[in-house]
Parts: structure tokens; sequence; C-alpha cells
């Protein structure tokens, strides 16, 4: 598929200023070996289960919306829904602070960082529940939700670094399947220990006590993480610091590439649509009926089929390096789930929204995976420590937007009072035409194939 005008003079600007370094590069190339290390996958474990926490974080109190609104002397579910929102919107500048303590310092060290500020953060706001006034303690557990939100960044953009850093090409994509992964399990643990915890407003301070030690349990273990191995695992991987170009280069590269722009765009929907949805569920079933324990159960059903499509995606990209198919067939199936949504949320038709939940979540984070390592294929030599991190901004970014405006989108006065019908048909019209813009896309895994060709150089030598 072509592309015309301005786009294609970018585009092989782009490519010539690629070639040109990596050509460099492969020129270099000697008989090194590359080694892979089983220390590899005790990092990994301890970013999925920082990744956990910081789910439970985001989720604190999104599933017991009733309870919180009363416990924090909340006037409207709008002030809960802010502490969901808190944690999209601080990315639009803990994102690029994350990306740059990778590139200056170490992967390591952002994933401590931000472990320590979850800490911090989580006590604080379990803290709060001591605190008698109510506007008191909404204060401080907000300030507790920002320190979390801000370290959140430095959790969930590090997966793809982190793969790239210690894993070879054919294991980086399940490798960069954990991050989307165990937030997903966060997510299914919060939607069931929330309500589980919470049968009256005064237990909240059980949930917040919970996620406090969980967080602080495995933030210790991330000081021990070593910062890089010894040989470096791959091509790529061993001449990281040669194609380290400035920050800002990078930028420039990323947004004047047309099939990066494609990825970074459809994944910051499809992905920011999800997490609102997520933090929503609670609010969009609650006027039908449904209890928050059975909305619980819905969230739950969403987020584990979407764990099997995920953990099943990342697997077939790996053997396959076909990316391109699952991008083209599962961004469309995801947009009808939503107009589907849209039709089966009404009284009695639990069991119907329960299987689209289910099938929503396996196509959505099926994508996770692909379009964090088409992001990093489609635009290197651009560090993956810059790449993938920012399709993360965008979707967190776009989550804020969505969940605001979804929120403005309910209707009091309604039948069902406060039903999000207009909510649900924005969050179709929205993902509905990111089926056409995926069938745009067009590059080559760059990364993939110029590891392929030094593979081949040392073969020759």
């Amino acid at each position: 598929m072509s592309k015309s005008g301005n786009g294609s003079s970018l585009t092989e600007m782009n490519d010539n200023v690629e070639k040109t370094e990596v050509v460099t590069s492969l020129n270099e190339v000697d008989s090194q070996e590359y080694r892979e290390y089983p220390i590899r996958f005790y990092g990994l474990a301890v970013l999925g289960l920082l990744n956990i926490a910081s789910s439970l974080s985001w989720l604190s109190v999104a599933p017991i919306p009733q309870q919180s609104v009363e416990f924090f002397g909340a006037s409207s579910y709008t002030v809960i829904n802010w502490f969901s929102n808190v944690f999209m919107l601080s990315y639009l500048f803990a994102g690029p602070i994350s990306s740059f303590t990778y590139e200056r310092y170490s992967i390591k060290a952002g994933i401590v960082l931000g472990a320590g500020l979850q800490v911090l953060g989580s006590w604080l706001r379990f803290f709060s529940v001591f605190v008698h006034a109510s506007n008191g303690r909404l204060a401080l557990a907000f300030v507790g939700q920002i320190i979390c939100a801000i370290g959140q960044p430095f959790i969930l953009s590090s997966s793809t670094p982190y793969a790239a850093l210690w894993f070879s090409a054919d294991g980086r994509a399940s490798a960069t399947t954990v991050s989307g992964l165990t937030n997903a399990v966060g997510m299914a643990i919060a939607s069931l220990t929330a309500p589980g915890f919470v049968s009256n407003p005064f237990e909240i301070r059980y949930n917040f006590l919970f996620i406090a030690c969980f967080t602080t349990a495995f933030a210790i273990p991330a000081i021990f993480i070593p910062s890089k191995p010894k040989t470096p695992p791959s091509y790529s991987a061993s001449n990281s610091k040669e194609r380290r170009m400035p920050f800002r280069e990078s930028i420039r590269l990323l947004f004047t590439n047309f099939d990066f722009i494609i990825i970074w765009f459809t994944f910051g929907v499809m992905c920011g649509l999800f997490s609102t949805v997520t933090s929503l569920l609670a609010q969009i079933l609650l006027p039908y009926g449904i209890s928050e324990d059975d909305a619980g159960l819905a969230a739950v059903a969403l987020i584990v089929a979407g764990i099997v499509g995920a953990v099943s995606s990342g697997i077939f990209i790996d053997k396959t390096g076909k990316h391109v198919w699952i991008l083209r067939a599962f961004v469309p199936v995801a947009g009808f789930m939503y107009l589907a949504l849209l039709f089966v949320v009404k009284p009695d038709n639990y069991g119907a929204i329960v299987g689209i939940c289910a099938i929503m979540g396996f196509c959505t984070f099926s994508l996770l995976p692909v379009a964090l390592e088409l992001s990093v294929e489609c635009s290197y030599p651009v560090s993956e420590s810059i790449s993938s991190p920012s399709l993360w901004l965008c979707s967190q970014i776009l989550a804020f937007v969505f969940t605001v405006s979804m929120d403005a989108l309910r209707d009091p006065n309604g039948d069902p009072p406060e039903n999000m019908r207009r909510a649900l048909i924005m969050a179709t019209g929205i993902s509905m035409p990111m089926m056409v813009i995926v069938q745009f896309y067009n590059s080559k895994n760059k990364r993939l194939a110029f590891e392929k060709e030094a593979a081949q150089r040392q073969e020759s030598i």
C-alpha cells in the first residue's frame, strides 16, 4: 500500500536516516555470541507483580463507587472517578520522564523509582482512613493516589525496553506481554477483592491496607534486579548504545513515521477505551439492577478472557512474526463488541453482558503485545524505551479524556436514572473507525530484519 505527498517524503527521509545508522552498526558486527540469563525471569516476575500492585492502586475505589461516595462524603460519582482519572492524567508528564530515566540512567532505576513512589502513595492513602473530617480524609487519600499515579508510568512502560535488554528475538513478544497481562491480573483482583473486602463504607480501610501491604512486599525485590546482562541477548541489544540518539531526535522520527502514528493512535484509542470501560463498568451496570459484586464478576470475565488473548497472541507472534494479522483481525472485532455492548446492557440480560465483555477483553488484550512490538519494529532504530512508552502515554491521556466525557454523558433523568447509554454510544463511535485505520499499516519488521542480517554476517565471518 503506497503513501503519497508529504507522508511519502517523511517516510523516505526516516528510512534513509535509519538505514544509514543501522548499516553503520552492521558493519561493526563481529563474532560476538549472544546469551540469555535465567535471572531475566526474576526481573520479569518482579515487574509483573509491580504491575499488579499498580492496577490495584488505580482501581482502589472504582469497583465500589457507592461505598466510596459515602465513605469520602462525596457529592457524586464524578468525585470518585477522579481517583482513576489522576492515573491517566499523570501520564502526561510522568510518561516522558520515565522514558528519559530509562535512557539517561537505566531501566532498573526507573522501576525502583516507580515502585518507591507507589509504596509511599499507597500508605498515605491508607492513613487517610484515620482522618475524621471527610474533606481531610478525601484530600489525603487523593494525595496518596496522585503519588501512586506518578509512579505507574515507570513500571507500566518498562516491559518493552526490559524485554529488549534481556530477551532474544524469539522471546521478546512474550516478555512484552507481561506488562499488559499482569496489569489485567491486577484489574481482575481489584474487581474481586474490593467488593469482597468492603461490605460497608467503614471497611474501605481493609482494602487500602491490603493494597499497601501488597505493594510494599513486591517493591522490595525490585532493588535486586540486575541493571543489565553481562552479555547481550541479541544484536539490537548489543548495539543499543551505538544507535542511541538524542531524545528530541527520537521523538521527531517517531512522529514523522506514518506507520508508527497508526499504531500509536489505534493503541491509544482501543486501550484507552478499555481502561475507561473497566473503571466505569460498575457505574454502567448499576442502574439496571446489577449489583457491585456482579459487576465485578463481569469485569473479571472481561479481564480473564483478555489474559488468555494476550498470552495466545504473544506466543503466536513470537513463533510466526505475523503481527499484522492479529492487528487487522482483532481491531474490527473489538469495535463491534462496543456496538454489541450498547444493545445488551439492559435489565435481566446479565449473561449476554458477561459474554460480550469476555470477547471484548480477549480481542483488546490480544492487541497489547502486537502493538507494543510493532511500535518498536516500525520505528527501529529509535530506542525501545521511547517508542513503546509513547503508546502507553497516548492510551492514558485518551483514557482520561474518555472517562471525563463518558461521565459527563451520564443521564440522571433517563430511564433508568443515571444510565450511561449515551456514553456507550460515544465508545462505539470512537472504536469503529479504528478498523479502517489499521488497514493502512504497511511497515516491515525492521528490528527483526536487521537482526537477521546481523546473524547472517556473523555466520559468514
